[in-house]
């Protein structure tokens, strides 16, 4: 056990990585631009918590009169082990088989099941920071309005360290099982993305299957019958996903005998799951990776002189180097599911949820509401629905990460930083487009919208999506995270894919302040939009402006 304690340790400081940016902030004052930048992240994510506030006091007093108020939390259980479920699937595939550490791992005294389990524990670390802001909220409000005891404040601690283990390990079997497969033929990264892809299909499926509660059409006596028992909506709500109702009945229970009891229940299926895991880990692990580092080394390593000479003959060192950008990213799994995937999934989601949902389920009710809104609401909503579909991914702001130990191509090849940043930029923006075409299409088909509607909404959700886009490249360019073991760590445990997130919700923040701001003053929806317009514009023309300007500053700064 202290081998793996060993490793544990050594793995979760590799990931996070706080020493060396505690070290580059207080030492040697390299990365102060980031104070601000968290200042501004934070301003941003004010309104979005707020809001959540609102909304669970919202639905704790609708359920409160009929005595199904612990539907909450199972709402919030199942939510979060779905979203664990359905994402995790990134992170096992690049931890457990693309990580560069296993070169060193799999030589030394080490068991496999020792190796899985240490990369499990960091990606379950991850998930408890991933699930703190659905989770953490909603167990103390909960907690605090209910006026709990403290059972429910212990139990509520272990229960939110146990909620990410069964959707982790089931996504982790199912990982296993696949790259055992997947390794025994040829072409092994298309192999792997097309079983990524159906284990993601089938998350999603699952996903939504969980979601059809039953019928919906229940009589007035039937109705009556239903809430006439207090755990009659908990139990319709996870009925198909049992931990969710394990969870929320622990925490009802407290401390007697029917909690503690769900409580072993949870716990104790946990702990099968994490013993599954071991016995694959023995009898699969290492025969799927065998065999992985074998075929990425197939392909010729460029020397600097033949990189050099591939990109001087050309004209167009901008096409070149956005050619290589695309395939750096679609030739590599992990880049290519957490990037360009992930661009069509969120619309895809949104759109399932609303051609599942039933006539009277809250999510028809919400999309009716914002469908039958004046058309300056849902020109804002449609263009920030877009926008979300396009720019918030971490595609811009690990562009020069997932270069990583090869960037000194970039620092040696005779193309001006600033043509190989405008290609990258392009190539960011490119999967952005993709994004809102895909939003669009599903705004489209599930409201109709007119015309005159979706044309703004477009506009605008272009011009924020350029200016984010920008923004996450420079921060990534200010700070490039080169030096990476595995692939996911390069976009997925990157520290400027957060602080690019947080700078975008804080821009998306200042630009509904200033709507805002602007129907106080008096002006009408269409100036506003117009006003909003111009503003996006002017900032997309600056954050370019400053974008080539620090290229021109980074590129020579940068060591390798």
């Amino acid at each position: 056990m202290n081998k793996f304690f060993a490793l544990l340790r050594a793995g979760l400081k590799s990931n996070f990585g706080l020493s060396v940016l505690r070290h580059s902030l207080f030492k040697e004052r390299k990365d102060l631009w980031l104070v601000p930048l968290v200042a501004l992240s934070l301003f941003g994510l004010g309104p979005l918590f707020y809001g959540y506030v609102k909304l669970m006091k919202m639905l704790y007093n609708m359920l409160q009169p009929l005595g199904q108020q612990y539907a909450l939390l199972t709402f919030g259980f199942l939510a979060g082990q779905i979203f664990i479920l359905l994402f995790g699937l990134y992170y096992v595939i690049s931890a457990f088989y693309f990580s560069k550490d296993l070169e060193i791992l799999v030589p030394l005294p080490l068991r496999p099941f020792q190796v899985m389990l240490s990369k499990f524990a960091i990606i379950l670390t991850n998930e408890y920071l991933t699930t703190a802001p659905l989770i953490l909220p909603l167990l103390i409000y909960f907690g605090i309005r209910a006026k709990a005891g403290p059972g429910y404040w212990i139990e509520a601690v272990i229960i939110y360290l146990l909620l990410p283990v069964i959707p982790l390990a089931i996504a982790s079997l199912l990982v296993i099982v696949l790259m055992r497969a997947v390794n025994l033929g040829r072409k092994k990264d298309a192999l792997i993305i097309v079983g990524s892809l159906v284990l993601i299909v089938l998350a999603m499926g699952l996903q939504f299957w969980l979601g059809r509660t039953g019928n919906n059409n229940l009589d007035p006596q039937a109705m009556v019958s239903f809430l006439a028992s207090p755990d009659s909506l908990l139990n319709r709500v996870g009925a198909r996903f049992p931990p969710s109702i394990w969870a929320t009945k622990a925490l009802a229970g407290g401390l007697s005998a029917t909690g503690l009891g769900n409580l072993l229940l949870f716990a104790g299926t946990s702990l099968i799951l994490l013993f599954g895991i071991v016995s694959a880990a023995e009898a699969l692990f290492y025969r799927g990776l065998i065999g992985l580092g074998e075929a990425a080394r197939r392909g010729k390593v460029l020397s600097r002189a033949d990189m050099s000479r591939k990109v001087s003959t050309g004209r167009q060192p901008v096409r070149a180097i956005f050619r290589r950008e695309w395939r750096i990213m679609n030739r590599t799994p992990i880049f290519l599911l957490n990037g360009v995937l992930t661009v069509i999934i969120i619309p895809v989601i949104f759109l399932l949820l609303a051609k599942t949902g039933s006539p009277n389920s809250d999510t028809t009710f919400l999309l009716g509401v914002i469908a039958s809104g004046r058309a300056f609401i849902v020109v804002l909503a449609s263009a920030c629905f877009m926008t979300i579909c396009g720019a918030l991914n971490g595609t811009a702001s690990s562009t020069f990460s997932r270069e990583g130990s090869q960037f000194w191509m970039s620092k040696v090849i005779p193309v001006s930083p600033r043509e190989q940043v405008t290609a990258k930029f392009l190539h960011s923006y490119l999967i952005a487009l993709l994004g809102i075409v895909v939003g669009s299409g599903v705004l489209i088909w599930q409201f109709q919208l007119k015309l005159a509607v979706y044309v703004p909404a477009l506009l605008l959700a272009l011009a924020a999506a350029f200016n984010l886009t920008a923004v996450g490249i420079a921060i990534d360019l200010a700070r490039p995270l080169l030096d990476w073991t595995n692939p996911q760590k390069a976009i997925k445990q990157n520290l400027n894919v957060l602080f690019a997130f947080l700078a975008d919700l804080g821009l998306l923040a200042l630009l509904g302040f200033l709507c805002f701001g602007l129907g106080k003053m008096g002006v009408r929806g269409r100036g506003i939009l117009a006003i909003l317009l111009l503003v996006l514009v002017g900032l997309d023309a600056a954050s370019f402006w400053f974008l080539v300007k620090l290229a021109d500053k980074r590129y020579q700064e940068i060591e390798v």
